[in-house]
């Protein structure tokens, strides 16, 4: 999990928070809106990993960033952090 830690602080957390509550820098700073809380949102590893793959509204894919492997690891990674909300 430390691995799957450091990549989501690395590419995830700067909108969606270091909780997963979408309160992350960019967003308090008001440059982007609408992020959601993993808490909020019906999501299942399947989507949260599609997402990553393919992109969703304003958010890009991570495809060329991070492996499929990496990608799993934030996946999982995700999954905690919903599950302590």
């Amino acid at each position: 999990m430390e691995k799957a830690k450091e990549l989501y602080k690395i590419y995830c957390a700067i909108c969606h928070g270091n909780a997963g509550d979408g309160k992350g820098k960019l967003v308090t700073q008001g440059k982007y809106l609408g992020v959601p809380n993993y808490k909020d949102r019906p999501i299942t590893e399947g989507s949260v990993f599609h997402v990553q793959q393919f992109g969703l509204n304003a958010m890009g894919s991570y495809a060329n960033q991070m492996s499929k492997e990496e990608r799993w690891l934030v996946t999982a990674y995700v999954m905690k952090l919903k599950s302590e909300l």
